[in-house]
């Protein structure tokens, strides 16, 4: 898709997407621990940040090899 989408290729322009989805995700998979208390909701903000660490970790991850031009190139 984004071999169809020549604005997507810059690492600025994917970060900024990825930074949007990013919020998007935070905000959906933290809800169960706004709707909890106690100790389940220090379970549910364990996983949930267990989630969103692997998740920015392989967001990073695209953008660095993107600006290295190793994919999208």
């Amino acid at each position: 898709m984004a071999a169809f989408l020549p604005f997507l290729i810059s690492a600025m322009s994917l970060g900024v997407i990825n930074l949007l989805i990013f919020l998007g995700s935070a905000v959906i998979i933290t809800i169960p621990v706004f709707a909890t208390r106690g100790r389940t909701q220090a379970i549910w903000a364990a996983v949930s940040g267990s989630i969103l660490l692997v998740e920015a970790a392989v967001l990073v991850t695209l953008v660095v090899l993107t600006s290295q031009g190793r994919i999208f190139s």
